[in-house]
């Protein structure tokens, strides 16, 4: 993980002296829960006596025993290289043209799989040093079961060597440095073992567990402990309270990573310091989430990685007597996840999120159901898994969906999700317009993504990789999202505010605006969804004449017209600012309504389809092209409308049959607000969004 955003010198002292002198970070109170340790003999870390015992009387033991064993039996039989040297970040550690990780030929040489590019520079090879400390700490916490498992000593003595040489090393390494070469106080990113203490913080977990539970060995000296406890611990532990990173992830692993430390160290000051602290595990909860349980940094991506570590943390502590696991914003955080899937449980690669679904909280949900016996984890944690499902909670469960059917705003996240239907083949609308999200936001507001038919339609494209220029060039800029651009150039950072909110029994209707993101302008979308159609118009107030560009990204083979026209005109609808990576353009001067599919197949007419019937009779330029989808080698029709002007209204109406037959016409007004009338082969629509309501009238059809 990452802070993607390049700071400047200037910048870096500006934060560097922020937090030497404490300007901008008032302390954070107490908490009035009892936060008095208790340290009972290890294994108190990685896990307990008590657990042991419970993990022996399984029936599945002799199993989970022969599985550690044969991990640490090939540990030892091909030990891993212990790097000497500090780790450059994971991300340099992959070909910049096309984003594949690279091998090693040796240390001082690597090449690309693809393309077959050498790299001998300093930063590649760093970045090679930091697999090799990862690697070490996996060994560290793999050899560290074997032993607990087995009670050979030989599994210890490798934990032993391993964590004695680094605590050897750390005094080595740089006093502070980070990925853009930053020192000292300057790199508020940075780290000592690796170049930010981000690796820092999660490889000393699986370091503290791997000594935690082989430190009784004999193969351990005092002396040993006391090295290790003191220049790879005690060090490590100076490095992460160095410069607190308030409500990002990095500090939350941190606090897991201080946390940890201080149980093997038997640290009581520094437990407290950890739950107390601004920044800390108890402030993180308040200020860190929304009252609906999501990461403040808006991405499912980010909401994993930061549960990861609280889940940690809370682990850590209740080893240590402290009762974590009860905060109930903990418990929220759990179940968000829940609320920001689609019907399918695949989550919309919002901000830096990559592709994914639900099952990547897996783990954290059969976590939560063992904790708090809440049926909804248990569904949740055996999703499309029927044997779990009978492992967890019983042979006489059924299975029942954790994912909701009912239209919602996620009001601290900022997102109004619209639904209809039930099950898999169910529609939903997911409207963007909230917090911009921090480093890891994109200026995409009132950006929308749409599922239907069993499928994504428009996507949202996530962050690629960090390891590529797209990642900034594409995935961070306006024009790679379904909102709107102003003079072709990207929204700044911005918060929307929501207009209004509607369920009604046959229709969900949204609006939300935002007067921030352009200088001088104002963007406002309006959204009304019901099982045939989604209704989507999105106004343009602005103080001069401006070029408009309105954008709809889609997972689809193909993009033309629905009505005959000619081939378009090759013409490139910018070139910068994520514009320059639109490929194979055509443009087309319209004026009046006109219709547009997104195709599933292009060669096969009865193929799924996404039909846009653009409603309104503003002269418009359109432009069909190709952008980049969830990876470089993905490509994504777009489709774009720009006016030029100082007020206009894009009205689009979706057929979401995946047929194109869903809708027989659609007519708008050219008033304000503008009556939309939406014709299916059952009834009629007349609908009037405005700025505070929405009303909507049918009449069924004879």
């Amino acid at each position: 993980m990452n802070h993607p955003r390049k700071i400047t010198a200037l910048a870096r002292i500006v934060w560097g002296l922020a937090v030497c002198t404490g300007v901008g970070f008032a302390p954070f109170a107490a908490v009035a829960a009892d936060v008095t340790p208790v340290f009972p003999p290890p294994p108190r870390l990685a896990t307990t006596a008590a657990e042991l015992a419970a993990l022996r009387a399984a029936l599945d033991f002799p199993r989970t025993r022969a599985a550690a064993i044969a991990a640490g039996e090939a540990l030892l039989a091909k030990p891993v290289e212990l790097p000497a040297g500090y780790g450059g970040w994971v991300f340099y550690y992959a070909c910049p043209a096309d984003g594949a990780t690279l091998r090693a030929n040796n240390a001082k040489e690597h090449q690309c799989p693809k393309c077959g590019k050498h790299f001998t520079d300093d930063k590649v090879v760093a970045a090679y040093r930091g697999q090799l400390h990862h690697a070490a700490e996996r060994a560290a916490e793999t050899l560290g079961w074997a032993f607990a498992y087995s009670g050979e000593d030989r599994y210890a003595a490798e934990v032993r060597g391993i964590l004695v040489h680094l605590a050897r090393e750390y005094p080595s390494y740089p006093s502070r440095l980070d990925r853009w070469g930053m020192r000292g106080f300057l790199a508020r990113w940075g780290g000592r073992r690796y170049v930010q203490s981000l690796d820092e913080a999660v490889g000393i977990i699986r370091f503290a567990k791997g000594y935690d539970l082989t430190r009784t060995s004999p193969a351990w000296t005092a002396a040993d402990r006391e090295l290790v406890e003191r220049d790879l611990f005690g060090l490590t532990a100076e490095t992460l309270l160095a410069f607190n990173q308030d409500t990002i992830n990095h500090q939350t692993w941190y606090n897991a990573g201080l946390l940890a430390i201080a149980s093997v160290r038997a640290d009581a000051a520094l437990v407290q310091k950890v739950l107390t602290m601004r920044g800390g595990f108890h402030d993180q909860l308040q200020r860190s989430l929304g009252a609906d349980g999501l990461w403040h940094e808006g991405t499912m991506a980010y909401h994993n990685y930061a549960l990861q570590a609280l889940l940690e943390l809370v682990d850590a502590g209740r080893r240590l007597g402290l009762p974590l696991h009860d905060e109930p914003r903990l418990r929220a955080m759990l179940r968000a996840p829940l609320a920001a899937a689609y019907p399918n449980g695949v989550f919309p690669a919002i901000n830096d999120s990559d592709p994914g679904d639900i099952r990547q909280f897996a783990g954290a949900w059969e976590w939560a159901w063992k904790t708090y016996r809440e049926p909804l984890f248990g569904q949740a944690a055996a999703w499309k898994n029927p044997a779990k499902l009978t492992a967890l909670l019983g042979p006489a469960a059924t299975e029942i969906s954790p994912l909701p059917t009912l239209s919602e705003n996620l009001a601290d996240a900022g997102l109004a999700i619209l639904r209809a239907g039930s099950g898999p083949g169910a529609t939903a609308v997911f409207l963007d317009y909230g917090p911009h999200g921090g480093g890891h936001g994109h200026p995409d507001k009132l950006n929308i993504t749409l599922f239907a038919n069993g499928r994504e339609w428009l996507l949202d494209p996530g962050r690629l990789t960090y390891s590529v220029p797209e990642h900034k060039s594409w995935s961070k800029t306006t024009a790679a999202h379904n909102t709107v651009t102003l003079a072709g150039q990207s929204q700044h950072p911005a918060t929307g505010k929501l207009l209004f909110f509607h369920v009604a029994t046959n229709f969900s209707a949204c609006a939300a605006e935002c007067d921030t993101a352009y200088s001088g302008a104002t963007l406002r979308r309006f959204l009304l969804l019901t099982p045939q159609f989604l209704a989507d118009i999105f106004e343009v107030e602005a103080t001069r004449p401006r070029q408009i560009d309105w954008f709809a990204h889609a997972l689809a083979a193909s993009l033309g017209p629905v009505e005959s026209r000619d081939d378009g005109v090759p013409v490139a609808p910018g070139n910068d600012d994520g514009y320059q990576h639109l490929k194979d353009p055509r443009r087309w001067q319209i004026t009046g309504g006109s219709r547009w599919d997104f195709a599933e197949d292009a060669k096969k007419p009865d193929a799924p389809r996404l039909r846009l019937w653009l409603a309104d009779r503003a002269p418009e330029e359109i432009f069909t092209t190709t952008g980049i989808g969830y990876h470089l080698g993905q490509k994504a029709p777009c489709l774009i409308r720009r006016r030029h002007d100082t007020r206009t209204r894009f009205i689009v109406v979706y057929d979401i049959s995946g047929r194109g037959d869903g809708l027989r016409q659609v007519a708008a007004a050219e008033t304000d607000p503008a009556p939309l009338k939406i014709t299916t082969p059952e009834a009629t629509w007349d609908i009037t969004l405005s700025r505070t309501a929405v009303r909507a009238n049918v009449t069924r059809q004879p």
